[in-house]
């Protein structure tokens, strides 16, 4: 899976945030406000992943445990698809 293409991921006033363009756009009318894990599953997104990779990323960068990093990205990714910027693997 990962992010549709498009996304222009900034800091704005100590928030970082990704802004749709192009086909992105089309998907999703607004912005998404990413937090520090955000912002990391996110750039991951970027290129193809899967659920168990990004709980590893998360396990490596944050003080977490299993659970928490696995319900973490549960969730995230669920507001993306629920946003339709996820691309699901065939």
């Amino acid at each position: 899976m990962r992010v549709l293409s498009g996304f222009i991921v900034r800091e704005v006033a100590g928030e970082t945030i990704a802004i749709p363009s192009g086909d992105a756009a089309k998907s999703l009318s607004g912005l998404l406000a990413l937090n520090e894990s955000g912002k990391l599953l996110f750039e991951l997104l970027q290129s193809e992943q899967t659920e168990t990779s990004l709980v590893e990323a998360l396990l490596n960068e944050f003080d977490i445990d299993f659970a928490t990093a696995q319900a973490d990205v549960a969730e995230f990714l669920e507001i993306l698809r629920s946003s339709g910027v996820l691309v699901e693997s065939e």
